[in-house]
């Protein structure tokens, strides 16, 4: 079948816009008008040269990649461009319908000099999609995202403590510590500490077999109700969807972007892309590599430039940023899927955009723990795998009963607007940015939902506590302890103030808070055990230590007999069974050798927020460098090439198909061929019906 390729044209023209004609602008301030001049487009533009472009096109198509970085290029003086107009062209706008265009731009002597220009009123940075086919509203976006960058400018003013008030601040925190830890918790020889009135109510006043009842009972309650629901039907492999599937699933991914934020991911993003490529068409994936530095810090674009793939390089050396800018590079699509650079989809994996309705505005995906090549791993790694899935049960009982807490930070879907305003409430920290994703998505109206029909892979640590094997890239700790103890728990503490202040005053998901507030309350509940645990332990094992061996004996019987049922039921039904040596052994160990990391982690993150908070953080949008790297990925894609490229009808091509993205600053030649999607004469047929590599081909 022959391949009739797309000849993209542009119908843009860069018309400086006489200084005359500005004078007839009407304003009611000089403010108003110092914004407005700021608003206005670049004629400083880099020339598009379309004799080079052609030549490309002909030599294996237009690179996707693109570099990323707040350094601002040299740009060439402006060139002259005939002032004729081209035809009317029937194109396609992303909505998939044709039109017929009229010429956009005209040229200075036919514009009116009688007539004002009326100035675009700025905006805040609104979260609303924009309209990416008029120029009116493109110059509008600039405009606002100048006006966050300027209030992100002046917060950080605000924000900013100078170095003798954050030291004063931190040494001050510490001396707070000591004094709490001696003259409450301690208090000998001057009054007795609450640690020993502690003991006195435990031994004279507090019935321990009530106490341990209650507890115990809780805990019961959260561990088996999960098992009431099993997982849902594993969807069909690829041969076997339907033409109904089929379509729904290309229908899908035709309206999403997946992100993959990374960090010195060179060694491991290779197979992700691979996997990712029998779901999405190359336009849709975008790699957003990142780091503190102005160029990258590996070879991270090199690997993704065989695929054809868009890639991105971020300045900033922070996820959530680079999910920032990722929102803002692919707003062209009403949903995102946020992924880690380690995880493989695999070629079933179902897209369900569909189920982000009403108040679900966040799915989040089962995952499995693997070790190197999607193998069983290690034990540990193998532990990890009873224990992600447990949670992903968990999360989807919740997720049914109103919101699940958060989703995996591994893979999530959302709607690209909501998530946009998520970024309005998520308070910025760098750490633990997932589980503040789903604490601002529960504020904002947003319910949580899990989708069990697949477990997506994710390579995990190899070991609990000594460094093993393992193929983790970037920011990927090769220890749990690493893990757990040094970023995952970090907030736990904090985290009680977040979550008891949606307790009590967010009720923007109606009937849906009950279930919500039932999954937060876990959360407060077993952090109060964790930190309570290094006092009450030992005073029940010196009162009562016969008693207390019995029961936390029982507790971990009724935590065996709790994960034999998940095992036995659940993971049988979905053939993803555990190992009966991991479960019964291994597993044990590896839940109280995490039980005293959790405790231990609350306490060293005590320590730590002494510094962490002695320097302000801003939001996200608040942020000055979050915003320069969107402002000026904004800029240069409207300025140096179309965001969305409007394609030409031609006959035998399939107009459907969105058009590539031009990112960002600078071009990167590629090295090799570039892999292009064949386009069929075949219209109806979009999308491959069948595997996206049967359909690939090397030009």
């Amino acid at each position: 079948m022959s391949i009739k390729r797309n000849a993209r044209h542009s119908i843009v023209e860069d018309v400086p816009i006489p200084r005359p004609l500005l004078a007839t602008a009407k304003f009611d301030s000089p403010w108003e008008q110092t914004k407005w001049e700021k608003s206005l487009p670049r004629n400083d533009r880099v020339p598009y040269n379309h004799a080079a472009a052609a030549s490309q096109k002909q030599h294996g198509g237009l690179n996707r990649s693109f570099s990323l970085s707040t350094r601002r290029v040299q740009r060439p003086a402006p060139v002259s461009r005939p002032q004729t107009n081209p035809p009317e062209l029937q194109v396609w706008e992303e909505i998939g319908t044709p039109t017929l265009l009229a010429p956009r731009v005209q040229s200075p002597s036919r514009l009116s000099e009688k007539e004002p220009i009326t100035p675009i009123k700025n905006a805040a940075l609104s979260p609303t999609q924009l309209s990416r086919s008029s120029s009116r509203t493109q110059h509008s976006r600039q405009s606002s995202m100048h006006e966050a960058y300027e209030k992100a400018k002046a917060r950080g003013v605000a924000l900013h403590r100078k170095y003798w008030v954050r030291v004063l601040f931190e040494y001050a925190i510490y001396v707070v510590l000591i004094l709490f830890v001696y003259f409450v918790l301690i208090g000998m020889p001057l009054w007795k500490g609450a640690v020993w009135w502690l003991y006195w109510v435990v031994a004279h006043k507090f019935v321990i077999q009530g106490g341990y009842a209650i507890t115990i009972g809780l805990a019961a309650l959260y561990a088996f109700l999960p098992l009431l629901i099993l997982f849902e039907k594993d969807p069909p492999q690829k041969d076997e969807m339907s033409e109904v599937d089929l379509e729904k699933s290309a229908e899908n991914a035709k309206t999403t972007a997946l992100l993959i934020p990374c960090y010195k991911s060179a060694n491991i993003i290779g197979p992700t892309l691979k996997a990712a490529l029998e779901i999405f068409p190359p336009e849709n994936i975008f790699v957003i590599a990142n780091g503190n530095s102005e160029t990258p810090l590996d070879n991270t674009e090199e690997v993704c430039q065989p695929y054809g793939v868009n890639h991105l390089w971020v300045p900033i050396g922070s996820k959530i940023v680079a999910q920032f800018a990722g929102c803002y590079a692919a707003k062209g699509f009403e949903n995102v899927l946020l992924i880690d650079d380690d995880c493989a989809l695999p070629p079933n994996f179902p897209i369900v955009s569909d189920r982000l309705k009403g108040q679900v505005k966040c799915i989040g995906y089962t995952i499995k723990s693997v070790g190197p090549n999607s193998s069983k791993g290690t034990y540990c790694q193998q532990a990890q795998d009873l224990e992600y899935k447990m949670s992903g049960l968990q999360r989807a009982f919740f997720g049914k009963l109103g919101s699940a807490t958060f989703p995996h930070g591994a893979i999530s879907i959302w709607n690209t607007d909501f998530l946009k305003q998520t970024f309005h409430e998520h308070p910025g920290f760098s750490v633990s940015e997932d589980w503040f994703f789903g604490d601002s998505c529960r504020r904002l109206g947003g319910r949580i939902t899990m989708c069990s029909s697949v477990f997506v892979e994710t390579e995990t640590p190899s070991s609990v506590f000594i460094s093993g094997s393992g193929s983790r890239g970037g920011f990927g700790e090769m220890t749990i302890f690493q893990q757990r103890f040094k970023r995952w728990n970090f907030f736990f503490v904090v985290g009680m103030y977040y979550d008891m202040k949606y307790i009590l005053t967010s009720w923007k998901l109606g009937w849906w808070e009950i279930g919500a507030k039932l999954a937060v309350f876990q959360e407060v509940y077993e952090t109060l055990i964790y930190l309570l645990a290094p006092f009450m332990l030992p005073i029940s094992f010196i009162v009562r230590p016969a008693f207390s061996g019995m029961l936390l004996g029982v507790t971990i019987g009724m935590y065996i007999i709790n994960v034999i049922i998940f095992n036995e039921i659940h993971l049988r039904l979905k053939k993803e069974r555990i190992d009966w040596i991991v479960m019964i052994f291994y597993y044990t160990f590896y839940k109280i050798a995490l039980t005293f990391i959790n405790v231990f982690s609350c306490y060293w993150s005590l320590y730590k927020y002494a510094r962490y908070f002695a320097k302000r953080h801003p939001k996200v949008i608040e942020d000055q460098q979050a915003i320069e790297v969107v402002l000026s990925l904004e800029q240069d894609t409207d300025s140096d090439f179309e965001e969305m490229t409007l394609r030409v009808a031609a006959p035998g091509v399939d107009s459907t198909r969105p058009a590539s993205k031009r990112l960002t600053l600078t071009r990167v030649e590629p090295e090799y061929p570039q892999r292009r999607w064949p386009l069929t004469d075949d219209t109806t047929t979009s999308y491959p019906r069948d595997s996206w590599n049967k359909r690939m081909s090397w030009i």
